[in-house]
């Protein structure tokens, strides 16, 4: 995957989840640390405000079925890395979708 895919994809993700801004981070693990950065957000919003996750995750386009699955069969604890997973790849997938159409 290309930098400039990760980049954006980490851009979109640091805006939809109001991390801490991806031009000050290296790209060679641009996507390690807003993993570890939305994790801790999504544990937070899963304990303080659920329904402001559903809405980002609605707003950022990803799958509800995969969102639904998730908690419908995952173990509690491995809820909220599951949900960062699927934020990232569908994030990625997006802006493969993007530089293509650009091209």
């Amino acid at each position: 995957m290309s930098s400039d895919l990760m980049r954006s994809a980490a851009e979109r993700i640091s805006v939809a989840f109001d991390l801490s801004d991806v031009n000050e981070l290296q790209t060679s693990d641009i996507l390690g640390k807003i993993r570890a950065e939305l994790l801790d957000r999504i544990i937070r919003l899963l304990n303080t405000n659920p329904e402001k996750l559903m809405a980002i995750l609605y707003r950022i386009d990803v799958s509800e079925a995969r969102v639904n699955e998730i908690f419908s069969t995952a173990l509690p604890p491995d809820v909220p890395e599951l949900l960062v997973d699927v934020i990232i790849e569908r994030q990625i997938a997006k802006a493969e979708s993007r530089a293509r159409y650009r091209e």
